[in-house]
């Protein structure tokens, strides 16, 4: 049975994908402006998305497309303040050209990106088969739940795509006790025909929730008080053309937390079940103990 979509006034499609476009700024520098996501500093896919847009501009070939990215953060920025992006022209080849994006406020660097593009190409062509594929269109929406489940505490606000988890639960409440969970996420209206929105805008849903799946075996939700979380590193492989305004399955598994950190991999199918990315990343998952009470003594 398929499901309506959900209320537009949920979405803020248009606005993520004017931000993820920058400014020129002079040869090979650009520069952003960011948005509030409820967290008290700019949110990484914001600067992942962007970082990689600056990068696209400075590939001359059109056909050349990005085939992966590695990218540090390094210091959180500061929602008040643009972001400048300065892009290294360290090579263009044959078939290939290699991209440094450096990200900075007030002089100081915020997150490094290196990121290589490809002329297409045939080749040997093999892949990971997809989990048991539920349509997404017999899914209730997880925006919808976030809103009817929104408090004072965690205030519901509009994000850029329409997101369905296969698991009981949303993609904030991942299965608990579990290393993986799958989910359906696509744009809710049609996009443009420009590889660079749809590239820049995986770049940005990239680092929504694949981080919170590292929490799931141990019981921990994102609201906890004790948590503090924060993306470390962050790569994308880009292996066939996909579209954002298409349904897209991230089936995402941590296999290891340890030293305060979790890893998260995601293999992204189309709805056909074709892998069009693979993404990972490492980020930060630590527990503070809280303060002890003013009345407590040290035995």
């Amino acid at each position: 049975m398929s499901i309506t979509m959900p209320d537009p006034s949920l979405f803020n499609t248009e606005e993520i994908v004017a931000l993820l476009s920058l400014q020129t700024g002079g040869a090979d520098r650009y520069s952003g402006q960011s948005h509030f996501m409820g967290a008290p500093h700019v949110f990484g896919g914001q600067v992942l998305g962007q970082a990689l847009h600056a990068a696209n501009m400075t590939v001359p070939q059109e056909d050349r497309r990005p085939h992966s990215l590695h990218a540090l953060f390094i210091l959180p920025g500061d929602l008040r303040l643009p972001i400048e992006y300065e892009v290294e022209r360290v090579r263009d080849g044959g078939s290939f050209s290699t991209r440094r994006v450096v990200a900075t406020q007030e002089g100081k660097r915020i997150f490094v990106m290196s990121t290589s593009f490809q002329s297409p190409e045939e080749g040997l062509s093999h892949q990971k088969s997809p989990p048991p594929m539920i349509d997404p269109e017999t899914l209730p929406s997880s925006v919808e739940q976030w809103r009817q489940q929104a408090t004072s505490g965690w205030p519901f606000r509009p994000v850029p795509m329409d997101y369905r988890a296969t698991h009981d639960g949303d993609l904030l409440s991942g299965p608990r006790g579990s290393t993986s969970r799958n989910v359906w996420m696509r744009a809710p209206m049609r996009l443009p025909d420009d590889a660079y929105v749809h590239e820049s805008l995986f770049a940005y849903v990239s680092d929504y929730g694949l981080l919170w799946t590292s929490l799931q075996p141990h019981g921990i939700s994102v609201g906890d008080p004790r948590l503090q979380i924060a993306s470390l590193d962050h790569t994308i492989w880009f292996h066939r053309p996909f579209r954002m305004d298409e349904w897209l399955l991230f089936s995402i598994d941590t296999p290891n937390a340890s030293g305060g950190r979790g890893l998260c991999l995601a293999h992204v199918y189309n709805r056909e079940g074709v892998l069009i990315a693979t993404v990972a990343q490492e980020g930060l998952i630590r527990l503070r103990q809280p303060a002890p009470s003013p009345t407590s003594t040290t035995q």
